[in-house]
C-alpha cells in the first residue's frame, strides 16, 4: 500500500548522482552544525545539520530516477537538519525526531510545507536518518521548490524507535505532527530563517491519513495556535472500518498484495490499546511467530512481504477472519478502535483537496469519494474533490499527486 518502491527509485537516482558529484555540490563538512533552542522553546530540543545538496544534483537525481517532470520544479539548493523534539505517547512526554529541509539562496520569505510521511518499516528509512550521500530522504527534495519543509519521522521511528509505531491512530498521528510544527517554528526562530507565515499540509497514502488527521485535530481539537492555509491529501484511507471491510470482502479478492501493512496494523493496535492478545489470535503460523522479528526495524516492506503471504485465508487465523466477516461482535474492540481513529466524519473549514486515482489498486477510490461526499453533506464549503482517470496505479498516481500539489500551492502561497 505504500510508496516505498517509488521513493527507493528516487533515492537510487540521487545516490548515483551523489557518488559522482558529492564533492561538487553536496556539503559533507565534518564540522558539527547545531541549532539549539531559545530559552522560550517548549518543543524544539536540538537541530543537527545533515548537510546540503545543490539544485543541480537534485535535478540530476530526479532525472536519473526517470522523473524529469519533477526535476522541472526544483529551483534551489537545500540544507537539511535532523530535529529532536518533544511530543507525547500515551499521555507521557517523549522525545521524537524528524527532518527539516529548506532552500538556500531564496530571496523571499519561505512558506512552510508540512509533510505526512509515507509508511516505512526499516529504521534507516526514517527521514531523520538522512546521511548524504548514502541515505538521502527523497521527500526532502521538496524543499528545492521553495518551501521550508517539515517531515516528522512519526512515533516509532528515529529516536523513538523503541516504541511500536501507532499506525493509523488519530491522536498520536495528529499530535506528533502538531508538536513538530511547533518545534519547527521554534527552530526557525533559533536559526533566524525568514518565513512568510503561510503553512501548507500534504500527504499521500499513509501520509494522506496522517495529514487528514492533523488537519482535523487542528480545526476541531484543542486549540493548537496553528493555522493551515491549504491541505492536499491523496489515497490516504480515511474510514478505517470501510477499508478493513473492503480488504476482507471476498467479492473483491481473497488476496492482498501488502501483507506487511496488515501485520503492522494489527501488531500496532494490539500494542497501542494494550489488548495483550497473542498474535496467533490474528495470524496463522508460521506468520504469527515471525511478525515481531519482521517488524523490529531491520527489514523494509518488500523484505517483510516475502516472509508473509498475500493469501488472506492463509495469513489470518480462520476464526479471526470469520469473525471479521460474519460475527463482528466478537471483534468489537477492534471495530471500536477503527471507528475512533477514522478521520472522514467532520467538517473542514480551510481549503482541502482530496485526490485519488480511479485505478488505484491498493486503496479504494470509493473511500476517498465517500469521505468527500460526507464532508460536503455536513456543510463544508472548503473541500474539493479531484479524481484522476489517467490509468495510474497507486504508485504512479503518487507522482501525479505531487505535481498537482506543487501547481496548486504555487497559486496560493
Amino acid at each position: 500500500m505504500r510508496l516505498q518502491s517509488l521513493m527507493k527509485k528516487l533515492l537510487l537516482g540521487f545516490a548515483v548522482i551523489f557518488l559522482f558529484a558529492c564533492g561538487s555540490g553536496g556539503n559533507n563538512s565534518s564540522a558539527v552544525d547545531e541549532v539549539l533552542p531559545l530559552p522560550s522553546a517548549v518543543h524544539f530540543v536540538k537541530g543537527t545539520g545533515v548537510g546540503g545538496v545543490s539544485a543541480f544534483l537534485l535535478k540530476q537525481g530526479a532525472q536519473s530516477a526517470g522523473y524529469a517532470q519533477i526535476s522541472n520544479y526544483m529551483q534551489y539548493s537545500i540544507k537539511l537538519y535532523k530535529i529532536i523534539y518533544r511530543t507525547t505517547y500515551k499521555g507521557k512526554s517523549i522525545l521524537a525526531s524528524g527532518l527539516i529541509a529548506y532552500p538556500t539562496g531564496i530571496s523571499v520569505p519561505m512558506p512552510t510545507l508540512i509533510v505526512g510521511n509515507i509508511m516505512t518499516y526499516a529504521d534507516k528509512d526514517a527521514p531523520s536518518e538522512a546521511a548524504i550521500p548514502n541515505n538521502f530522504p527523497s521527500l526532502a527534495a521538496i524543499a528545492s521548490t521553495g518551501y521550508l519543509t517539515l517531515i516528522p519521522d512519526m512515533i516509532g521511528y528515529g529516536v523513538s524507535k523503541d516504541i511500536i509505531y501507532p499506525m493509523q491512530n488519530y491522536e498520536h498521528s495528529a499530535n506528533a505532527m502538531i508538536d513538530f510544527i511547533h518545534a519547527g517554528e521554534e527552530f526557525i526562530k533559533s536559526a533566524k530563517l525568514q518565513v512568510s507565515g503561510k503553512k501548507f499540509l500534504v500527504g499521500y497514502s499513509e501520509g494522506g491519513y496522517i495529514a487528514m488527521a492533523t488537519l482535523k485535530m487542528i480545526e476541531t481539537g484543542p486549540a493548537s495556535g496553528i493555522s493551515i492555509n491549504a491541505t492536499a491529501v491523496g489515497a490516504g484511507g480515511y474510514n478505517l472500518v470501510y477499508l478493513l471491510n473492503y480488504i476482507i470482502d471476498d467479492t473483491h479478492s481473497d488476496t492482498y498484495s501488502a501483507p506487511s501493512h496488515l501485520a503492522m496494523f494489527l501488531y500496532s493496535y494490539n500494542s497501542m490499546y494494550d489488548w495483550g492478545r497473542p498474535l496467533s489470535d490474528f495470524f496463522q503460523e508460521p506468520y504469527a511467530s515471525r511478525i515481531p522479528g519482521l517488524l523490529n526495524g531491520t527489514y523494509n516492506r518488500e523484505q517483510i512481504d516475502l516472509q508473509l503471504t498475500t493469501n488472506l485465508n492463509t495469513l489470518f487465523n480462520s476464526d479471526f477472519l470469520g469473525n471479521l466477516k460474519n460475527n463482528k461482535g466478537q471483534e468489537q474492540s477492534l471495530f471500536n478502535a477503527l471507528t475512533e481513529n477514522s478521520v472522514d466524519d467532520w467538517i473542514p473549514t480551510s481549503m482541502l483537496k482530496i485526490f485519488h486515482s480511479e485505478n488505484d489498486e491498493k486503496v479504494p477510490f470509493s473511500d476517498s469519494k465517500a469521505t468527500y461526499d460526507k464532508m460536503v453533506s455536513k456543510g463544508s464549503g472548503s473541500v474539493q474533490w479531484l479524481a484522476s482517470d489517467k490509468n495510474g496505479n497507486h504508485v504512479d498516481s503518487g507522482i501525479e499527486f505531487m505535481e498537482f500539489v506543487y501547481q496548486w500551492f504555487e497559486t496560493i502561497k
